[in-house]
């Protein structure tokens, strides 16, 4: 018994499965359906082709230097804060100011350095 050659083709099927319809709605499904392999491999393929000869003809737009994304660390350690040693630092930045220290300025003024020697410990 000879086996009969499988066809291929959607009308080769119609005789054997359906109406016109129905190819239409296959039709319908398989372009729907996500791409393979070898489309995409394709495709792909042929956008590089174009790059490369844009490349060669010199019609590429100037590539800027791209920096590579920073990837985050999984585990960054944070200290914890103390809250004692917050207290004790903003005091002390609270007794400057109204001592008339200004902790911004480089340049001590004769007021300030006469405070400063005249301070109890």
């Amino acid at each position: 018994m000879a086996r009969a050659k499988k066809s291929r083709s959607m009308r080769g099927k119609l005789g054997k499965t359906g109406s016109k319809e129905m190819m239409k709605e296959q039709n319908k499904a398989r372009k729907a359906s996500s791409t393979r392999r070898f489309a995409t491999k394709k495709a792909k393929e042929r956008k590089e082709q174009a790059y490369k000869k844009l490349e060669r003809l010199g019609l590429l737009p100037a590539k800027e230097d791209a920096a590579p994304a920073v990837r985050p660390r999984r585990f960054v350690f944070v200290k914890p804060v103390d809250e004692k040693e917050e207290k004790a630092k903003k005091e002390a930045e609270a007794m400057k100011l109204s001592n008339g220290i200004n902790p911004d300025t480089e340049e001590l003024s004769v007021n300030e350095l006469l405070s400063a020697f005249s301070e109890e410990i």
